[in-house]
């Protein structure tokens, strides 16, 4: 992907297949940092969720807390 190909103030939707530690998100939150996109203007739609393992506190403890994460299916709770 090329550097200036995500224009600041532009918004995003990432789909991913599971959120459990939020690991991967914040990767990809940190990747997207310098592209100058806000956290609030990121979707992540995930398939598959499991909060028992706090994947959202993570993003939160990352500075990522603003982005709007979106389950199709929630297994278990925090």
């Amino acid at each position: 992907m090329e550097r200036d190909l995500i224009r600041p103030g532009s918004s995003m939707a990432i789909i991913h297949d599971v959120h459990a530690t939020g690991k991967i998100l914040c990767a990809m939150m940190n990747l997207l940092e310098p592209t100058g996109i806000s956290p609030k203007d990121i979707t992540a739609i995930v398939v598959a969720e499991f909060p028992v393992h706090r994947g959202r506190q993570m993003l939160r403890e990352q500075g990522f807390g603003a982005v709007n994460v979106h389950s199709l299916l929630t297994y278990g709770s925090a």
